[in-house]
């Protein structure tokens, strides 16, 4: 089962901003980067945000899906603060900082539970062009994420419900692209990206090879002038087979399949609150060798103008 830390780190993304002065941008997780983009008004941003996550089952092997039995559970609740700046005018940079408390159960009555700093993540976006070249180009940006091992990653003999699990064990880099479109007051925003993970070794010294996880997300909604956004869409994920010594491990191909909402609105010209509710669709064919989960978030967001 991949940690939900992996999920939640794999894709905050923003819709761009309206052409009026309002600001809410409706985020879609975390797979691309990390922090919201900056709208082109702005200087740089500050987010905090907390996020609890539940367990509703999993698919198996052959794509199967089978909810959670009775007593069985794992419960996540993940406190992130971001920090995103511009650089350059068509250059932003950010990191991510998480803390992770989590919550487990078995059949035979065991509650474990665990938790403490999450895997570190940094992101980077390169402007390529903007929407306002034609009513149809959309922008378009490179977009890098990268994952710092600072988590831990406990024996899952010694911890089977993974609730001392806070990180990867292992440092991965996303490259992706991102492509985003305003038509008035509605918004949509395409992103895809690849992460490659580095080699880790087993209390045994074996050595396993992640395969590599490939993310493609839609959304789209509308902008209100009350400072009022929301964005639906969609994340797919797939993640291919690790090799466990010299063999490649074609049955442990991960699949998933999930739908997004998301919900911001301006409080002020500088404060942003965001609710986010991610829920993984529990039906049979649509994911594979993964747990299905259901995470619902919200934060804050403080702003800088680029004339501050």
């Amino acid at each position: 089962m991949l940690l939900r830390a992996l999920v939640c780190a794999a894709a905050l993304l923003s819709i761009a901003v309206s052409p009026t002065a309002a600001r809410a941008s409706a985020c879609c997780g975390t797979g691309h980067g990390a922090a919201q983009w900056l709208a082109p008004s702005e200087r740089a941003a500050a987010t905090f945000s907390l996020r609890l996550t539940e367990q509703i089952g999993g698919w198996s092997s052959e794509r199967d899906f089978a909810s959670a039995g009775e007593g069985v559970y794992r419960r996540e609740l993940r406190a992130e603060a971001g920090w995103m700046v511009r650089v350059r005018e068509r250059v932003q940079v950010g990191v991510a900082v998480p803390w992770i408390a989590a919550w487990g159960g078995s059949p035979d009555g065991a509650s474990p539970s665990g938790g403490g700093p999450g895997d570190v993540s940094a992101s980077g976006r390169l402007t390529v062009f903007d929407d306002h070249l034609s009513p149809w180009i959309p922008a378009a940006a490179f977009t890098l994420g990268a994952s710092i091992p600072t988590g831990s990653l406990p024996d899952p003999t010694v911890d089977p419900l993974g609730v001392e699990s806070t990180g990867l064990g292992v440092a991965e880099i996303r490259p992706g692209m991102l492509f985003e479109k305003s038509w008035g007051s509605f918004q949509a925003l395409l992103a895809a990206s690849v992460g490659v993970r580095t080699v880790r070794r087993l209390s045994t010294g074996e050595r396993i090879a992640p395969g590599d996880r490939a993310q493609i997300l839609v959304a789209a909604g509308p902008v209100w002038s009350s400072g009022l956004s929301l964005a639906a869409g969609g994340v797919y994920e797939r993640e291919g087979p690790p090799t466990v010594g010299r063999h490649l491990m074609g049955s442990q191909v991960r699949e998933r399949t999930a739908l997004l909402a998301v919900l911001a609105y301006d409080m002020s010209p500088r404060w942003t609150a965001i609710g986010n509710v991610q829920a993984d669709l529990p039906v049979s064919g649509i994911g594979r060798n993964e747990g299905a989960f259901v995470a619902l978030s919200a934060g804050l967001r403080h702003v800088w103008g680029r004339h501050d």
